[in-house]
C-alpha cells in the first residue's frame, strides 16, 4: 500500500514514516505537515505539503497522527479517493467524532487515541478488574510529554470508557483542588502529568481497604503507535466501510 502521513515533520510522523518504510507491504506516497516550508516541501525523495487537499500522488490510505483542525480536510481527501483512514489524533470534540462516524459509512475508518497493541489489551484488563474489584477506589494517572496539547490524555478516556461499560455509575473528576475535595462514591478521578521527554505512562489505581492494585502501561517509544497504525491501515485495506478501533485488528491477527 502506498500511504500519505498526516503530521509528517512530528515525533509520530517520523516514527510512522520508519514503520511503513521497514514493512515490505507498504511504501510512502506523501507528507503533510503544517510546518512545510512550501506545498510539495522535498524531503529524502518525497513530497511534504501544508494541506493535504494540496496533494496530487496517487495513494491507497492515509494515517493521520496530527492536529483535529486537520481533520475535515484529512476525511474529505479519503472520501474523494475511497481509500481506508487510520486516526489517531487526539483531543478530537464530538462533532468531529460524528463527523469521522458519517464517513465510515462511505469508507473505512479505524479511530483510535492509542494505536499500540498493549495499551488495547490494557483495556479488557482494567474492564475485567473494574467488574471484579466492587467498592475499590478508582484514580487515572497519566504522563507525557511537555509538547502535548490535550489533557486529559485520549488513552485516559479510552480507559475509563471500557470500566464505565463494566459499571456504568462511574462518573469523572478531573484533578482535585479546594477544602471540599473527598472523593465521592464511583468517582474516577483523571491525573494529568506533563513533562519532559515522557513517551506515554498510563497507571490505573484500585485503592481498597488494606491493599491497592496498579496496572500500568508504559510506551518506551512512539514506533509502538506505529507499528500498531501500520498494521491497522492494512487491516483496513479490503473493507468497503466501516467504524473500527485496533480491537478489531486484535481478533484479526489472532
Amino acid at each position: 500500500m502506498k500511504l500519505g502521513v498526516v503530521g509528517f515533520y512530528g515525533k509520530l510522523g517520523k516514527a510512522n514514516y520508519d514503520s511503513i518504510m521497514s514493512n515490505p507491504d507498504t511504501s510512502l506516497a506523501f507528507g503533510v505537515s503544517r510546518s512545510a516550508s512550501v506545498d510539495g516541501d522535498e524531503h529524502q525523495g518525497f513530497k511534504v505539503y501544508k494541506n493535504i487537499l494540496s496533494v496530487s500522488e496517487e495513494c491507497d490510505g492515509v494515517i493521520d497522527f496530527s492536529n483535529r483542525e486537520n481533520i475535515y480536510d484529512v476525511v474529505k481527501f479519503c472520501l474523494d479517493r475511497s481509500i481506508p483512514l487510520v486516526i489517531g489524533t487526539t483531543g478530537l470534540t464530538e462533532s468531529d467524532e460524528k463527523h469521522i462516524e458519517d464517513a465510515s459509512k462511505k469508507i473505512p475508518i479505524l479511530l483510535s487515541h492509542n494505536t499500540g497493541f498493549g495499551v488495547n489489551v490494557l483495556l479488557d484488563i482494567v474492564k475485567n478488574a473494574c467488574d471484579l474489584l466492587k467498592g475499590f477506589d478508582i484514580e487515572i494517572v497519566e504522563k507525557h510529554h511537555n509538547r502535548k496539547e490535550d489533557a486529559p490524555s485520549g488513552t485516559s478516556k479510552m480507559i475509563f470508557n471500557s470500566m464505565k461499560s463494566a459499571n456504568p455509575d462511574l462518573f469523572t473528576t478531573f484533578g482535585r483542588s479546594g477544602p471540599n475535595s473527598k472523593r465521592q462514591q464511583n468517582e474516577v478521578g483523571f491525573h494529568s502529568v506533563r513533562g519532559g521527554t515522557i513517551i506515554s505512562d498510563h497507571d490505573v489505581i484500585f485503592a481498597g481497604n488494606d491493599e491497592v492494585i496498579t496496572i500500568s502501561h508504559h510506551a518506551e517509544s512512539d514506533r509502538s503507535f506505529a507499528n500498531g497504525a501500520v498494521r491497522a491501515i492494512l487491516y483496513l485495506k479490503d473493507k468497503e466501510n466501516g467504524l473500527f478501533d485496533m480491537k478489531d485488528v486484535l481478533l484479526d491477527i489472532h
